[in-house]
């Protein structure tokens, strides 16, 4: 390959030409790793396809289909009673607010019929004869006796 500088006059006088040559020199140790490599992957693919485990027999896949139903309903049944107990719980926190709320409209109703029958006694002894002699009030007409 030449290179000429187009920066240089065509008659200047020029140096002469050098040639480099690039040597690659192959060295045989690249192919004996690639091939270490190779037969070490071709023992392990061996060895996993010789060693895997046996298939399961029919018993063992049906002794596993019944740990699977009865663990299921177990959680299922666990599922359920916590659902029960959680609608218990919610039951009996209605029923206890509801029997708050009917005692409390118990107690007003009652403290309301109280306070009426205070007033009556009151406007009865308000509006009673005095007796004068210490002996009771007579009775009046409009009793009975």
């Amino acid at each position: 390959m030449t290179y000429t500088d187009p920066s240089l006059h065509p008659e200047a006088p020029r140096q002469p030409e050098r040639v480099v040559e690039v040597r690659r020199e192959s060295s045989p140790l690249g192919w004996l790793v690639a091939g270490v490599v190779a037969i070490v992957a071709v023992i392990a693919v061996a060895f996993m396809l010789t060693s895997r485990p046996m298939d399961a027999s029919s018993d063992q896949l049906a002794q596993a289909q019944e740990q699977g139903r009865a663990a299921g309903l177990v959680e299922g049944a666990q599922v359920g009673l916590q659902t029960g107990a959680d609608q218990a719980r919610q039951a009996a926190e209605a029923s206890a607010r509801e029997a708050a709320s009917a005692a409390e409209s118990v107690r007003r109703q009652t403290e309301t019929q109280a306070q009426t029958a205070a007033d009556a006694a009151q406007d009865a002894a308000a509006t009673a004869p005095a007796a004068t002699d210490g002996t009771a009030p007579s009775p009046q007409a409009d009793q009975p006796r």
